[in-house]
């Protein structure tokens, strides 16, 4: 093709004859590359300045506050404890004369011999420590005996708590497990729950047996054992006939019956002697001889632990008994609350924190203890200790007991494991003592204070002890050097009536705005813990919570698990959060609660790790002890209750401000403010608690050091919401997309033309399928039979294994309504029970209606015109919610008129509706019977 002349040549759009533009776009683009780059480093770096707060020293470390005290407990003092044993002795001894008397009812013999040691251990569910000592120890015990069943009221109904991890190192240990059965429930023994049922009727008795059963078989279990507490003496006769019943049961299935035996009036209620032929085994809890409600004393004097062994034994198979040794201590605050159940571990590092010069295990009482004073409050510590179980151990062997048992794995004195196998006179070869003097530091991570701002120690040191043997032949120690743990330092725990309430993960502008109006309009101030993420999208949020007087802390930006992370990691999260507050708020923080950990506290290092860098960022880590679990959204009535349930342990309660649906959280503070203020408790902010001012926790930030740090971070927090608010734009596509969506489908619901009326009246069965509707199935039956439908109508009702009084109900209605057929089968789920109903049906047409479901006047007759004509093979009703009262409720009538009115009459347009829905579905069998199913979800849907 020939060229064109110069002159008629067009130049391309980027055409630079000069030669100029590129050198001039490479120098722009290099100065622009070169400020971005400075820019992005000047802003990661901000990231990374360790921010200047003086936090007061009496708040960052409670180690060293503490100081001993010197007292002696009275070698001559007695405990009322003590002398029950003696007692007891007395009446025994009469009972038995009376006994000898009498004829003595034929009982089933125990199942097998009582032949080698059992070395039982209790197990504490939910303790990390405690699973850790049965991982370690599992091949020095026979049997393990966790808390896993609890009887909660007088028709037998039992919670179950069983931990899989148990069972399965159980089996594959060889140790036998014994799940333990209780009347506690919570913290308060419910006597009545057994006195019902030992008083119940056989068949309430059978049921709780069977479940029983059925608890131990799922588990494998050798047996259980039953610690029933505080039950009226007047139900003893009820009770042993009772237990009776319940171990031939057991024994018929090849399994035990173990009993726990309190030493005490609790014997009132126990036939020791009558239970003897029957109970595989007896457990005598020879512990808590002073209890955490008592002033401090010993948990298991020489005397009293001495004197009801001999006592219980006394005339006994001896073997059929076994010795619970307790292995844990009481720190109990001095004419204060009731005593706080600890560790060996954590009775180590109190004493050693307190600086206590030496504490001693000798007579009388043989038993270790150390007072001391925290600030303004006395304590006095006692401890079961390797010594004093050594003792007691040798005493049970002597005594030929069937074995013991120790209380509890977790807490005990690791050098217990050490010398099981003792010699009776304690002349220990020096591997076994050199173990017994040794405090061996761990990494178990003790508790010292009270309140949920923490403070870490990470130091570990070894401690010793001096043993001998005393003139009457018991071992005797003295502690010298105290070992050192891990510890978490608590303070904040305020009066007894201060109480502080703190919000995570917000803020959101769909609760957070309603929270605080909430606060406001009390006047109360709460603490609020933000996630950075967050409070960069919703900044005026972070001011309003601020500039309304409320406290807020930092809560990482990302909300990642700590533990998981890079120590970098971490400081890069509390670093950007607390920059991006000082610029929106012109204070710090230093308050931090680590995401997902605040309710369980550290039990490993990893765990604790975090918080030791807080703590080095010189942040105050606040956990909390009031956990409602209102982020799993339990409901607003549950939420309040739990909350009533924790109140008198806790003083810091833990809610939630975003994160999810928060209407139950706001629906339940209210309620919440009230009933505190209604108990007498001051809602207070954190640093109330602490003893602080407001300043000190968030301290306004001073001078002009640290503005150019606030500029880049504050600009680089601007850049990036901007980018992230770019981004979210995409989400106008999609919202658009479900616009049109939405659109054609009321364009094509709006094209939908009913059928004309007609006069059908036909006969008809109705299937019912009933699971515990005990409540509502008789209003659901008579709206049903009130409806004006002319034709004959069949009701068939299949109740499916229903606990409660359904099938009693129905029976009831049927006596006067001849129409209703009632068939029984166990629990096989809704969809078997409508699969029974439809084969049961006497008519062609098959209505299928929900127990629980109430019908209008014209409900059938409506349902029922369409099939006048025959080409029509199934029809739904438009099932509407009854109750509207709640938030949920009203979304839930919301989809079902969306569901109904547009989305079925679009899919009706266009002949594509593959689910018949709830709401009253009816088939034509001959039509549809081949092809109807129902799912295993809980509705009529087929």
């Amino acid at each position: 093709m020939p060229e064109l002349p110069p002159e008629q040549v067009t130049p391309f759009v980027f055409s630079d004859p000069s030669g100029k533009r590129w050198p001039r776009l490479r120098l722009i683009l290099l100065i622009g590359g070169v400020l971005f780059f400075v820019a992005l480093v000047l802003f990661v770096q901000t990231l990374f300045v360790i921010p200047k707060m003086n936090v007061p020293f009496s708040l960052r470390q409670l180690k060293g506050q503490l100081r001993a005290l010197q007292r002696e407990n009275p070698a001559g003092q007695v405990s009322p404890a003590s002398l029950l044993w003696q007692k007891f002795s007395a009446t025994r001894q009469a009972a038995k004369k009376l006994a000898s008397t009498a004829p003595t009812p034929s009982a089933r013999p125990r199942k097998k011999a009582l032949d080698n040691e059992v070395r039982l251990a209790f197990y504490v569910n939910g303790d990390a420590y405690s699973y850790a000592s049965l991982q370690q120890h599992a091949a020095q015990i026979t049997h393990v005996c966790p808390e896993w069943m609890t009887v909660v009221d007088g028709m037998g109904n039992l919670q179950i708590d069983s931990d899989s991890r148990v069972s399965k190192l159980a089996a594959s240990k060889g140790i036998a497990l014994m799940p333990l059965l209780t009347n506690l429930v919570g913290d308060t023994w419910q006597p009545e729950t057994i006195e019902n049922l030992a008083h119940g009727p056989a068949k309430r008795q059978d049921g709780f047996i069977q479940d029983v059963l059925g608890v131990l078989r799922n588990a494998k279990a050798a047996g259980v054992v039953v610690d029933w507490q505080q039950i009226d003496p007047a139900y003893k006769k009820d009770l042993t006939g009772f237990i009776d019943k319940f171990a031939d049961a057991l024994h018929d299935d090849n399994k035990e019956l173990w009993m726990c035996v309190q030493p005490g009036q609790e014997l009132d209620y126990i036939d020791v002697d009558a239970l003897s032929d029957n109970i595989d085994r007896f457990v005598a809890m020879l512990f808590d001889e002073t209890s955490e409600t008592d002033p401090p004393g010993p948990l298991a004097s020489r005397s009293w632990f001495e004197g009801w062994l001999h006592v219980l034994l006394d005339g006994s198979d001896s073997r059929q008994w076994i010795i619970a040794i307790g292995s844990y201590g009481y720190d109990w605050p001095i004419g204060g609350k009731k005593g706080e159940l600890i560790s060996f571990s954590e009775a180590m590092s109190r004493a050693n924190d307190a600086e206590i010069e030496s504490v001693q295990v000798q007579g009388p009482s043989y038993s270790p203890y150390f007072y001391f004073q925290d600030e303004e409050t006395e304590h006095g510590v006692w401890f079961l200790d390797a010594v004093t179980f050594l003792n007691q151990v040798r005493e049970v062997r002597d005594e030929k007991a069937g074995g013991f048992a120790l209380y509890r794995l977790g807490s005990e004195d690791p050098a217990i494991w050490d010398a099981l196998n003792a010699p009776r006179d304690f002349k220990f070869d020096d591997q076994t003592r050199q173990a017994l003097e040794l405090i061996k530091s761990t990494d178990t991570i003790t508790d010292v204070g009270d309140g949920e701002i923490v403070t870490v120690d990470e130091d570990r040191t070894d401690g010793t002890r001096k043993l001998a043997v005393d003139a009457d032949g018991y071992l005797t120690a003295k502690y010298v050097k105290f070992a050192e743990f891990p510890t978490l330092y608590h303070q904040g725990a305020g009066g007894e009536h201060q109480v502080a309430i703190t919000f995570d993960d917000g803020p959101d502008p769909r609760w957070t705005p309603k929270i605080l109006d909430i606060l406001k309009a009390a006047n109360i101030k709460a603490t609020f813990f933000v996630v950075g993420v967050n409070a960069e999208r919703y900044p005026a949020l972070v001011r309003r919570i601020v500039n309304e007087g409320h406290e807020i802390g930092n809560h990482t930006y990302y909300h990642p698990n700590l533990a998981l992370c890079w120590p970098e990691h971490i400081r890069l999260e509390l670093n950007a959060t607390q920059l991006l507050l000082e610029t929106l708020t012109g204070r710090a923080t230093t308050l931090f609660r680590p995401p997902y950990a605040a309710d369980t506290g550290p039990t490993e290092l990893s765990e604790l790790a975090p918080l030791k860098i807080a703590e080095d960022l010189n942040y105050l880590v606040v956990l909390e002890n009031i956990d409602p679990q209102d982020w799993a959204k339990p409901g607003a009535d549950i939420i309040l209750r739990r909350i009533k349930q924790q109140r008198h342990d806790g003083s810091v309660i833990l809610l939630h401000d975003a994160g999810g649906d928060r209407s139950q959280t706001v629906e339940a503070l209210p309620r919440v403010l009230d009933w505190l203020h209604t108990r007498g408790d001051t809602i207070v902010p954190l640093s109330t608690l602490l003893g602080t001012t407001r300043d000190a926790v968030m301290p306004p930030v001073q001078g002009n050091g640290q503005s150019l740090t606030r500029i880049v971070s504050s600009t680089g927090f601007r850049v990036y919401h901007n980018i992230e608010e770019f981004l979210w734009a995409f989400m106008i596509v999609a919202t658009a997309l479900v616009v049109i969506r939405t659109l054609i489908v009321i364009w094509l619901a709006a094209r939908f033309r009913r059928l004309a009326r007609t006069n059908f009246a036909k006969p008809i069965s109705v299937v019912i399928a009933a699971y515990n509707e005990e409540k509502l199935i008789a209003e659901t039956l008579r709206t049903l039979f009130a409806t004006d439908y002319k034709g004959e109508i069949d009701v068939v009702v299949v109740n499916d294994g229903s606990t409660d009084q359904t099938a009693s109900e129905i029976e009831r209605i049927a006596r006067n309504e001849s129409r209703i057929r009632l068939f029984q089968q166990e629990n096989r789920g809704k969809a078997r029970a409508l699969q029974r109903g439809l084969a049961a049906a006497h008519n062609g047409i098959v209505v299928f209606i929900d127990a629980d479901t109430q019908c209008q006047g014209d409900t059938l007759q409506r349902l029922l015109e369409p099939f006048a004509d025959e080409r029509i093979g199934a029809v739904s009703g438009h099932a509407k919610v009854g109750n509207l009262r709640t938030f949920i409720a009203r979304c839930q009538a919301l989809e079902y008129t969306c569901g109904f009115n547009l989305d079925r009459r679009a899919y009706n347009r266009w002949n594509c509706i593959t689910v018949v829905p709830g709401g009253g579905p009816t088939v034509r069998c001959n039509v549809c019977g081949n092809i109807a199913t129902w799912h295993s979800t809980g509705t009529t849907a087929h």
